[in-house]
């Protein structure tokens, strides 16, 4: 299996060297953005020195159930788009403020769903089963990519690359409730003295390993596959021709009224397609007309009326050596004008 590393950083981590940083093969770094509506005194210094030394970036808010769903998700991504983050935003679940738990599940959903509405995809959630399991409950986001905390990894590796085999040798985190698997593991924060090795003035910092499969949906500008027109061959001899001005090529005022059931073939044009104008003109209660060019007539009507009713409708309809069929379930008249032809 692949796995993607990844820090996450606040106002806690201090100063940061981001050229450190980089050098030390992490593949990408969280920073919060906001504490409920509060703005993290160092996000716009960590984004600028992110985008500096080309690191992947995404941010996140510290979820507070009191304050607004729309309020937050607001400063959320317009810190998102400021920012140029160009990872998923993440929404930290581990704060109820008192509130129920299905307000606490009400407030989660919809802030998803507002950044689902305005940004295309869902956001990450960050959260530990201990507290999300009795805490929230009716949330509907067990689609959102999973982010668990659990620090049970000691002597952690400095190379990000031996993250992932070094804490899979321990016990992985609780699947809350809504999630069937997690996709990214906070497996260090405080106590592993790494701060230096990755950059930040403080002595710890929180160390993460993402499954490889998932890391395609934490992406947000993802590179459209490039679409190559069909090749079509064409040819202009299939094109419609307009009859101008259309030609009546049928009256059953001349040949005698159609019968109930009856089905008649009708000279229309040495064409393979009529465009016609076809007209019922009721002569005994309601009833339908199919036309067709070949086989087995369709299960279909062209024109549909009801009693004293005249009515008429225009249809495409194939032509087999210059006729077509036309079939009538009532007795009625049939007038037939060709306005264009293939």
């Amino acid at each position: 299996m692949s796995w993607k590393t990844f820090i996450d950083v606040s106002k806690w981590q201090g100063e940061i060297d981001w050229d450190v940083m980089a050098a030390s093969g992490v593949d990408a770094v969280y920073m919060r953005a906001y504490n409920g509506l509060t703005k993290d005194k160092k996000l716009d210094q960590y984004a600028d020195g992110a985008r500096r030394v080309g690191l992947p970036f995404g941010l996140y808010t510290f979820w507070r159930p009191k304050y607004g769903a729309a309020e937050q998700v607001a400063k959320l991504l317009q810190a998102h788009t400021a920012t140029g983050a160009s990872l998923i935003p993440m929404i930290d679940v581990e704060h109820g403020d008192e509130k129920p738990p299905m307000d606490i599940g009400r407030s989660v959903t919809q802030g998803v769903r507002l950044v689902e509405k305005q940004l295309g995809v869902a956001p990450v959630i960050y959260t530990a089963a201990w507290f999300w399991n009795p805490a929230v409950k009716g949330a509907v986001v067990g689609h959102c990519p999973l982010w668990l905390a659990r620090y049970s990894v000691p002597d952690v590796p400095h190379e990000p690359e031996a993250w992932a085999s070094h804490a899979m040798q321990y016990k992985q985190p609780v699947v809350p409730n809504d999630w069937s698997q997690w996709d990214a593991w906070q497996f260090s924060a405080e106590g592993n003295f790494r701060g230096h090795v990755y950059g930040v003035s403080s002595t710890h910092l929180d160390l993460n390993i993402m499954r490889g499969e998932s890391w395609d949906r934490f992406v947000v500008d993802k590179k459209k596959p490039e679409v190559v027109p069909p090749s079509i061959n064409y040819d202009r001899s299939f094109e419609m021709k307009m009859v101008v001005p259309p030609v009546r090529v049928y009256d059953s005022r001349h040949a005698g009224a159609h019968a109930r059931g009856e089905s008649r073939r009708i000279r229309v044009a040495a064409v393979d397609a009529a465009f016609v104008n076809i007209t019922v003109i009721d002569q005994g209660g309601g009833g339908w007309l199919t036309a067709w060019g070949h086989g087995n007539m369709p299960i279909v009507s062209n024109v549909n009326w009801g009693a004293g009713q005249t009515i008429a409708n225009t249809s495409w309809v194939p032509v087999v050596d210059g006729h077509i069929n036309v079939f009538t379930s009532a007795p009625c008249h049939v007038l037939v004008d060709l306005q264009a032809s293939s």
